[in-house]
């Protein structure tokens, strides 16, 4: 009887020992799973999730090249193509005759390569023809090149040929010139065949002015 006693005490505690270990088990599987996600925070993020970031941020950086790019050559394009220099002048810094007529410089503007200047012609007694004898000097050899439009043409008649006494402002001569090369020099050519030169200043400006020497 004591012998049997005993073995239902065991017995019992077992039962007991086992019931506790199903409780702590069950306690252990509900803090991990439930109890505060340690090992959810841990764990990789879904593969959506990665996916969308990677995306975003591809095309952030893209975004952002591309605007850099855009504003380097921007830039680059302003200071090649869109340099405007330009001005007027109270007082002409070149005048010439050409025949009995009398011409001179009132303003030039530089836009990219193109030199625009303008000249004013103040027609003398008789009705003739202006030539249009200015040049470019391409180079230290003496060689011009004519501007890109070849004649004068008066409203009045759309020739060259002006009226007597009449006056012709704003008389656009255009040369296509390299603008990296200052100064340019030009030649007024005919008869009065006056050298000047023309360089841009730092303010946007035009400066021409006569050479010591004249030809």
């Amino acid at each position: 009887m004591h012998w049997l006693r005993t073995h239902l005490t065991l017995n019992r505690a077992l039962v007991i020992l086992l019931a506790a270990a199903i409780v702590l088990g069950a306690i252990a599987s509900f803090i991990v799973f439930y109890g505060g996600g340690t090992y959810i925070v841990s764990s990789p993020l879904p593969t959506s999730t990665v996916s969308f970031n990677a995306s975003t941020s591809a095309s952030s950086t893209l975004a952002s090249s591309t605007a850099t790019s855009t504003l380097a050559n921007g830039s680059t394009t302003a200071s090649t193509t869109l340099a405007n220099y330009s001005a007027t002048y109270a007082t002409p810094p070149v005048s010439w005759t050409e025949g009995y007529d009398t011409l001179s410089i009132t303003g030039a503007t530089l836009s990219g390569s193109q030199l625009t200047l303008d000249v004013n012609i103040q027609m003398g007694a008789i009705a003739e023809c202006v030539p249009l004898n200015i040049k470019f000097i391409t180079d230290e050899m003496g060689d011009t090149e004519g501007p890109l439009n070849a004649a004068f043409t008066f409203g009045e008649n759309g020739t060259c040929i002006g009226a007597p006494g009449a006056s012709y402002p704003n008389q656009q001569v255009t040369f296509n010139v390299d603008p990296t090369s200052m100064p340019l020099s030009f030649t007024t050519g005919g008869s009065s065949n006056k050298y000047f030169e023309l360089s841009t200043t730092a303010s946007g400006g035009i400066m021409i002015s006569l050479p010591p020497t004249q030809g």
